[in-house]
């Protein structure tokens, strides 16, 4: 059974350990960084090592951004949109109305299982 997590600890070094294996170009970043900048983050475990992680940033007061998704493929069926499913609440209850994500192309397959409609959004490179 995998065990969800919203706003607990997390081990920095398990948190590269999972981007590294899912991502082949993860460089290590400050997790305290990142998740001091976070509205609300979620993780699982489906076994004693982490197998999923997720954060949400606020944009706005109604507006949210799923960043840092992330689920192991050995973790199981389900877990990516469940850990969507946890942050997702929390930032519902936190007052966001809306949460937007940007994943690549081979990943829109499981934004629409996790609830999430395409949209056309404009992007401007700095």
């Amino acid at each position: 059974m995998v065990r969800y997590e919203v706003n607990g600890p997390v081990d920095e070094q398990e948190v590269d350990q999972l981007f590294s294996a899912v991502w082949p170009n993860h460089a290590p970043r400050s997790l305290a960084d990142m998740l001091d900048v976070s509205l609300t983050y979620a993780v699982a475990y489906p076994d004693d090592t982490l197998g999923g992680f997720v954060r949400v940033l606020e944009c706005g007061r109604v507006r949210g951004f799923a960043i840092g998704s992330t689920a192991h493929p050995d973790a199981g069926d389900g877990v990516g949109t469940a850990l969507f499913n946890e942050a997702a609440a929390v930032a519902k209850e936190k007052g966001l109305k809306q949460l937007h994500v940007e994943l690549p192309s081979k990943m829109r397959g499981f934004c629409g299982r996790a609830g999430f409609r395409h949209t056309a959004a404009g992007r401007h490179k700095c």
